[in-house]
């Protein structure tokens, strides 16, 4: 009898302290990722310190819209001996901060898939992909690296094509969005947009239409005065139905001048 009493003590404590354990792990992927992306912030300050106050490009700069949302190792490790992706923020910045550039890890995409380092999000690295997107040919790390992590697409939104960003153009750098966590599962919610399911996932580049919402309804963004910050998904999308739209708050500016971005 006191056996079973010490049984169900030892049990009951248990269901007690699993859901407390599972928080505090849930926390701690949380903060491994907010490091992660104040450490891409930081590499990002000491890049334009050594390049004329100009910022790395958000993607490829190439006519192919495939290769610009969906690089293939192949087409990184091309591009890059080519001089196409010297100057691309998974190329240049990483060396900042004592990681390894993208281009380097084109001959082990394996390792990169199990790699603790500055690209991963350690909460979207405990949930995986979902299967069913890599059966779809959404994603294949074997075929192309799923970015947990990308950079502002529309800071020139308005801008000629061949404009450059400089730290001269971005009118409020506590809230101009440099990174943000990026969409790596098609079934995380919410999601606004069209379908239940979204191709574009774990890509190097994104908006709010790429935003995630992995980190309990909202994910985290890196602002180009090197501070990183959590947000709820719905604050920092608007939900047009269509897509997830820019709600214009002052403090998420995707356009480098404040704007509203369409």
């Amino acid at each position: 009898m006191e056996l079973l009493v010490v049984i169900a003590i030892i049990a009951i404590l248990a269901a007690l302290l699993l859901p407390a354990l599972a928080m505090s792990k849930g926390k701690a992927r949380d903060a491994g990722c907010m490091n992660n992306l104040q450490q891409w912030g930081l590499a990002a300050t000491l890049y334009v310190d050594d390049n004329r106050q100009v910022f790395p490009w958000p993607r490829f700069q190439v006519n192919s819209t495939q290769e610009q949302d969906n690089p293939t190792w192949d087409d990184i490790n091309q591009f890059y001996f080519a001089g196409q992706g010297k100057d691309v923020w998974f190329n240049a910045l990483p060396t900042y901060v004592g990681g390894r550039p993208l281009y380097k890890w084109t001959t082990d995409p394996t390792g990169f898939a199990i790699s603790k380092s500055i690209f991963t999000c350690p909460t979207a690295d405990a949930a995986g992909l979902d299967e069913a997107d890599v059966a779809a040919g959404f994603v294949d790390p074997a075929t192309r690296p799923t970015f947990n992590f990308a950079m502002n697409s529309r800071a020139l939104e308005g801008y000629p094509s061949n404009a450059v960003l400089k730290t001269s153009m971005v009118r409020h750098p506590s809230a101009f969005v440099l990174f943000s966590d990026v969409r790596t599962r098609s079934d995380e919610t919410p999601f606004y947009g069209p379908e239940a399911r979204a191709t574009d996932l774990a890509t190097p580049h994104c908006y709010t239409t790429r935003f995630s919402s992995r980190h309990n309804a909202g994910a985290d963004i890196t602002f180009s005065d090197g501070h990183a910050a959590y947000f709820k998904y719905s604050y920092v999308c608007r939900d047009a139905r269509t897509k997830a739209a820019d709600p214009g708050r002052p403090d998420i500016n995707w356009a480098c001048d404040g704007h509203k971005v369409h």
